[in-house]
């Protein structure tokens, strides 16, 4: 069995880009890490200017969009997955 380790250092978020259709973020590193938005669902929910206001928290690992009460780590993005009750637009629209 192998083990995923990751360097704290390799989790320091730069910035952040959101869009209607994925969530990014840029890492102090170089890389970028996406996912689909509608795998968060108070995101995609948000209005364009509540995604906009985020910030880097204390740790630089993580993002906060404190209006919308959704924070994520840079981890949970690498990993991957949705958050609970995220559903798929498509599915949605059924």
């Amino acid at each position: 069995m192998t083990t995923l380790e990751i360097d704290d250092k390799q989790l320091l978020v730069a910035t952040v880009e959101v869009t209607d259709e994925f969530i990014a973020f840029d890492m102090a590193d170089g890389r970028r890490i996406e996912a689909p938005l509608w795998w968060y669902p108070r995101l995609f929910a948000a209005t364009p200017a509540q995604r906009r206001n985020w910030e880097i928290l204390p740790f630089g690992d993580a993002v906060g969009w404190e209006e919308v009460d959704e924070y994520l780590t840079a981890k949970a993005l690498i990993v991957g997955g949705a958050a609970p009750g995220a559903v798929p637009p498509a599915q949605a629209a059924e």
